[in-house]
């Protein structure tokens, strides 16, 4: 099994993924969080989230020592390794190919120690100049979130001179080959920042001006919501471990649940009413069921998924309370989440925008990532930046 970091998780879906456990991981990590946000010193780390596109891995290969580009597709069992321009028109094409020449021309300028994991910013071409927030600013929109930099800054003066800008957060190590390798969070680029054409972005969280930090008050109200969510998820807890083996397929329990919370956030909609949500599951179920039951062709294939909906219908009937408590333990892990996400989105040095019809409108960054003890969560504002990105024209593919 590959360690890459391919994917993270939203803390609220480790209870889907990982029943009670996960459950009390998240309610360790928002913990964590609370401390880090109050106290000088916690067990939690916290990279920013910046809504790059395509991902980049690059670096030393480790069994051929030769610099080598690509997307996540280098982690494949048939890897899509990129050491010339040759192997980019065999594996991508378009602006993505285009966009991975350039990476293979000026990355290998950069003390890259190993193979590191990024997002692309911007090439040559992409950026422009504009005032935003009364400020002239560099900006540039690599997928749903455009950047703005002011452009008597540093990094604006670093931006205007170079042709490629991108941003690092996750170093691998070991390993003869790649998906023998072992990610570790975090890319230190202070010593990435001479090359002379090419923008490194950290994605570490700072906070020189305490910003972020929690007023007593606020921190009371925050403990509060923690409080609840861990005394929801002790009523549910059970049912979740039990979820887990529920189902068959794609209609295993814990992965429909998913689906159906997902549902909200690509239509906009807020998770509020725990009663409401939880019985909409049911008919969110059924009619899952019944779409595939009218799909098969034989009287035996009809069968096998009529009894599947009905031996879920029951159980779900008999564990209505746990399905509640289930409901509300996810919007109470969202409600303390988001709390944390405002209180981190108070540090800007960069200007974050969504673009509308009218214009641009402020938005917080794309969200942030909580580290612990070697495990990762992601902490995103679903409703703001999810629901884009199921939407959203990707310009680079």
């Amino acid at each position: 099994m590959a360690k890459q970091n391919t994917h993270l998780e939203h803390l609220e879906d480790d209870i889907l993924n990982q029943g009670s456990k996960g459950g009390f991981n998240a309610i360790a990590f928002l913990r964590e969080l609370g401390k880090m946000l109050t106290e000088p010193q916690s067990a939690v780390n916290i990279t920013t989230k910046w809504d790059g596109a395509p991902a980049v891995i690059c670096g030393k290969h480790p069994s051929t020592g030769r610099f080598f580009v690509g997307t996540k597709g280098v982690f494949a069992k048939m890897p899509k390794i990129c050491v010339s321009d040759a192997d980019v028109d065999e594996f991508y094409s378009g602006e993505l190919a285009k966009k991975l020449k350039m990476c293979l021309r000026l990355l290998p300028q950069l003390p890259i120690n190993g193979v590191v994991q990024g997002d692309l910013l911007f090439t040559k071409g992409d950026v422009t100049t504009k005032v935003m927030g009364k400020q002239k600013c560099h900006t540039f929109m690599p997928n749903t979130i455009t950047y703005a930099v002011p452009v008597d800054t540093p990094m604006g003066k670093k931006v205007s001179r170079s042709s490629l800008g991108i941003v690092f957060h996750t170093s691998y190590t070991g390993g003869p080959t790649l998906r023998d390798m072992t990610p570790g969070f975090g890319v230190n680029v202070t010593k990435m920042q001479a090359a002379p054409n090419v923008a490194v972005f950290s994605s570490d969280f700072t906070d020189a001006t305490g910003s972020s930090v929690f007023k007593p008050a606020d921190k009371s109200k925050y403990d509060l919501l923690v409080n609840r969510a861990e005394g929801s998820l002790k009523q549910a807890s059970r049912f979740l471990d039990i979820l887990q083996d529920k189902g068959e397929g794609k209609f295993m329990l814990s992965a429909m649940f998913k689906v159906y919370f997902n549902s909200f956030i690509r239509t906009g909609k807020p998770i509020v009413n725990a009663q409401a949500v939880a019985v909409g599951f049911n008919k969110f179920y059924t009619a899952a069921l019944d779409k595939e039951i009218s799909m098969k062709k034989t009287d035996t294939t009809k069968k096998k998924y009529e009894t599947i909906k009905q031996n879920g219908l029951r159980f779900l009937k008999q564990n209505a309370r746990a399905v509640y408590m289930t409901v509300a333990s996810y919007m109470n892990l969202i409600a303390a989440k988001t709390v944390v996400i405002k209180q981190l989105g108070k540090v800007q040095d960069i200007g974050t925008y969504i673009k509308t019809d009218n214009g641009y409108r402020v938005t917080a960054p794309e969200g942030f990532v909580a580290i612990k003890s070697g495990s990762a969560l992601k902490l995103v504002d679903r409703l703001e930046f999810s629901r884009a990105n199921f939407t959203v024209e990707k310009n680079w593919g």
